[in-house]
């Protein structure tokens, strides 16, 4: 297994002439989080590309369980060792239905925790850590400032890797592999273009509901929101209250 590759320069991207974004507070996202899930734990990064500019952060740093935003680490490993044109279109399943028996199986193939360490240091993940029991790939701890750095990693690959790994999460359907509508946060939250990778997990002690991904023309905006539940809390409940908060970022996402 070779390590994960250097990336290539950064694509030029042509996008709009930036807007200064609209006064905007802080705590609105999670105040709207919490209006449908009052016990939610809420990590918010919202980054312009354009501009360079950090619009948005609350909790940026602070460790969540991953979920399926872990198979982002996945993908980019396993793109990294030459991956034939069959693993490829798994790397491209896996990414836009949210399938765990492929993610399952590139995970012991990769090294597990190793495949976790490897990307990190490659990527400079600085609050990403491999899980405590190292079966449980859905236990990887990231925060919300390292998945922005994942997304700016993703669109500095190859050419070719970059198209894969993007238009997989440009082409997300409603129904993931599992029959979990993915299509809450971002997608049902925010009008405009995207490519996301959601993240839906329970565990003994919580559940985890995260929305992330690329939005607008260009992609110029990264979005992560990552929330953590009380057990007791319901996946519906929570997909709701991904999805309420992502409506309230809107004004920061002018085109």
């Amino acid at each position: 297994m070779t390590s994960v590759a250097s990336v290539a320069p950064p694509a030029v991207v042509k996008v709009p002439t930036p807007a200064p974004p609209a006064a905007f507070d802080p705590k609105a996202v999670t105040v709207a989080v919490r209006g449908v899930a009052k016990q939610a734990t809420v990590g918010i990064v919202v980054f312009d590309r354009t501009t360079g500019t950090e619009l948005l952060s609350v909790l940026a740093d602070r460790q969540f369980r991953s979920a399926s935003l872990v198979k982002l680490l996945i993908a980019i490993d396993v793109l990294a060792d030459g991956a034939d044109a069959a693993t490829r279109k798994r790397v491209a399943m896996m990414l836009r239905l949210s399938d765990d028996g492929t993610a399952s199986a590139f995970w012991m193939t990769q090294g597990g925790s190793a495949l976790v360490t490897r990307t990190a240091r490659v990527i400079g993940l600085r609050g990403t850590r491999p899980p405590t029991n190292p079966r449980q790939w859905g236990d990887v701890l990231l925060t919300a400032r390292d998945v922005l750095r994942i997304y700016e990693y993703v669109l500095r690959l190859p050419t070719a890797d970059r198209e894969l790994v993007v238009d997989a999460l440009a082409s997300a359907p409603r129904q993931a592999a599992d029959g979990f509508d993915q299509h809450f946060g971002i997608p049902d939250g925010i009008s405009v273009e995207w490519a996301i990778k959601q993240g839906w997990s329970n565990s003994a002690r919580d559940i985890v509901v995260h929305s992330t991904g690329l939005v607008g023309p260009g992609w110029r905006y990264v979005v992560v929101l990552l929330t953590e539940h009380p057990l007791s809390t319901r996946f519906a409940v929570a997909t709701r209250a991904v999805t309420a908060g992502a409506r309230v970022l809107s004004p920061l996402l002018a085109p």
